[in-house]
């Protein structure tokens, strides 16, 4: 990206020749689409180039973090590409931690009382996830249930929720 980019400046200044590749680049960025050099090394998305790139920083500051600073107390789901293969990775680290099979398991989702600025530590099993919105509706925290949404707010945050793996027979039990 950062190479396209540079090549773009210069062919603008007039240092080196605009490829047909970079004047759909720049023709892409007049539009406020990502350009297809992007699309094939980013994330696909049909968000607009405007919104694309803080998206693109948000989920690179947040794997970073992670990268860095070690295990988060709550994953941002829209960061991954793939959130079912996080899910999964998670029921197969609880898996291999009370060697269970990982056939016999599935997710209990707890909602928590709070967003996650408010958890402080993850829990023992499963993990926190965040960034989940609800749209039309609105989570009522003291009731734990939806309501209406606020007057001219369609779209509302949705608390961290915790994903804890539990055995379907203990599961079916208690449903």
């Amino acid at each position: 990206m950062k190479g396209t980019l540079d090549q773009l400046d210069k062919a603008i200044q007039g240092t080196v020749v605009m490829s047909m590749q970079l004047e759909n680049m720049a023709t892409r960025f007049l539009d406020n689409k990502v350009p297809l050099q992007w699309e094939g090394v980013g994330y696909p998305s049909l968000k607009p180039l405007s919104s694309w790139v803080p998206d693109l920083i948000a989920r690179v500051n947040f794997l970073t973090k992670w990268l860095h600073e070690g295990v988060p107390v709550s994953y941002w789901v829209p960061a991954f590409f793939f959130p079912q293969g996080f899910m999964t990775a998670a029921m197969q680290s609880y898996a291999r931690k009370t060697a269970t099979a990982i056939d016999t398991l599935q997710f209990r989702s707890h909602v928590c009382e709070g967003f996650a600025d408010s958890v402080t530590e993850a829990p023992e099993d499963g993990v926190h996830i965040h960034g989940l919105f609800l749209e039309g509706c609105a989570w009522a925290a003291s009731r734990k249930t939806l309501e209406d949404s606020a007057p001219k707010v369609p779209i509302a945050e949705f608390p961290v929720i915790w994903l804890q793996p539990v055995d379907i027979a203990d599961r079916k039990s208690v449903v």
